[in-house]
C-alpha cells in the first residue's frame, strides 16, 4: 500500500514530450503529489515567477535537459538565483560532461531514461523529505522573536543590532531563497539606500555573533548572487 504525503506538496515537471509527462503526472499523482508542467524551458522559468506562482512554492523539480526555447541548463541557473528547490535532472543523454555541468550549476540528482518507476519515485521522496528536514532542523537551531527584536541560537541570545536583526528577519522569512543585496536593502533600508556593501558587514557581523553559539551555518552566500538563510 501506497504512503500518501503530505496536501500541497507540489511538483513541476519540465518535459516537452507529452507522453512522458502524462506517465509521469499520472505515477506522481499516485503518490499523492500536486503535479505542474511545463513544455518549454520559457514556461518553465516563468512558473517561478512570483506574479504566476507565489513564493515558488514548489517541493521539487524534474527537469528535462533538451527542452525547446530555453534549454534545462539556463532553466536550472534561472531557478538558482531564487531557489534552493531539489531539482532532479531527467535525460535520454549519458555523457558524463552532462552530468557534471547539471551537478556543477545545483542539480541534486540526475536519472536516465528510461528510467525505473519505483527508482524515481523514491528519489523524488528522499529529496523531498531531505529538503524538509534540513529546514526544520535551521528553523529549530533559530528563534525569531520580532516584537522583541531579539533572535536567539540554540536558546541563546544573539546580541543583534536592530539592523543586523533585520537582515537576518527578512532573509528567515525567505528561508530556502537566495536573496540579493538589492533585496535585502530596499526590505530593510528602503529603496534610497545605495550602499551594498552594507549588506556584507552586517552579515559578517551575524555570522560572527552567531558563531560564539555554534558552529552550524545560518546564512550561506551564494556567489554573484546574494545570500540564503538555510
Amino acid at each position: 500500500m501506497s504512503v500518501k504525503n503530505e496536501p500541497g506538496e507540489r511538483i513541476l515537471i519540465c518535459e516537452d514530450e507529452p507522453n512522458i509527462i502524462s506517465f509521469l503526472k499520472a505515477e506522481l499523482e499516485y503518490e499523492g503529489y500536486h503535479i505542474e508542467t511545463a513544455l518549454d524551458g520559457s514556461e518553465a522559468i516563468s512558473k517561478f515567477l512570483p506574479e504566476f506562482f507565489p513564493n515558488n512554492s514548489y517541493s521539487l523539480v524534474l527537469l528535462d535537459i533538451m527542452l525547446p526555447v530555453r534549454n534545462g541548463l539556463e532553466v536550472l541557473r534561472e531557478i538558482r538565483k531564487t531557489s534552493n528547490i531539489p531539482v532532479i535532472i531527467l535525460t535520454a543523454r549519458k555523457e558524463v560532461y552532462d552530468k557534471v555541468a547539471f551537478l556543477a550549476a545545483g542539480a541534486d540528482d540526475y536519472i536516465t531514461k528510461p528510467f525505473d518507476t519505483s527508482e524515481l519515485i523514491a528519489r523524488v521522496k528522499r529529496h523531498i523529505q531531505r529538503a524538509k528536514t534540513h529546514y526544520s532542523a535551521s528553523q529549530e537551531k533559530l528563534t525569531i522573536e520580532p516584537d522583541a527584536y531579539r533572535a536567539k541560537i540554540l536558546g541563546n541570545d544573539i546580541g543583534l543590532t536592530k539592523t543586523e536583526f533585520e537582515i537576518l528577519c527578512f532573509l528567515h522569512e525567505n528561508i530556502g531563497k537566495v536573496k540579493t543585496r538589492d533585496e535585502i536593502i530596499s526590505a530593510v533600508f528602503g529603496d534610497f539606500y545605495g550602499e551594498s556593501n552594507i549588506v556584507d558587514a552586517n552579515v559578517k557581523n551575524i555570522r560572527a555573533k552567531i558563531a560564539r553559539h555554534t558552529s552550524a551555518r545560518v546564512i550561506e552566500t551564494v556567489r554573484g548572487k546574494g545570500y540564503l538563510c538555510v
